[in-house]
């Protein structure tokens, strides 16, 4: 049983999608428990980040440029204005834009360290070039991956 155990082991060893897996699960777990003392989940961090960069951006661009689904955008938002995290304000028509309220900036200054320190404590090693680098290859399976993917 051993055997087929270090098999299994070797055959996933050289799989890249196998790593990337095993990476994003440990990223995640440590960015999850980072964001757990400010009452925040990775989405909802991600979410104030994504509106602090870009103020007056709508809830359906940022659902799309987090592939969070249409129907979890709603809640998600409903949930950070019911927290004063984030506010309204009417671009034309119908369409509202976000922005980060004053309540909220402090919390995403908050959020900003601790993914800060959670990358650094998970990449001591890494220097600035090769997180470039790493950033930049990674993106690019990801939007290749989406490019791919049916509509």
């Amino acid at each position: 049983m051993e055997s087929d155990h270090r098999e299994a082991a070797n055959s996933l060893d050289n799989l890249l999608g196998y790593h990337l897996r095993r990476a994003s699960s440990a990223v995640m777990a440590a960015l999850h428990q980072s964001l757990a003392p400010l009452q925040l989940s990775v989405t909802e961090a991600t979410t104030l980040m994504m509106i602090a960069d870009n103020p007056g951006i709508t809830q359906s661009e940022v659902g799309r440029r987090l592939s969070v689904q249409r129907a979890n955008m709603a809640p998600l938002i409903a949930g950070l204005s019911a927290r004063a995290l984030v506010e309204r304000s009417r671009i034309d028509g119908r369409t509202q834009g976000l922005r980060i309220s004053r309540t909220g900036r402090p919390l995403v200054r908050a959020v900003r360290d601790r993914v800060a320190t959670s990358e650094a404590t998970l990449l001591p090693d890494l220097s600035p070039t090769s997180r470039a680098a790493l950033i930049d290859q990674l993106r690019s399976i990801w939007m290749t991956a989406a490019a791919q993917a049916p509509r």
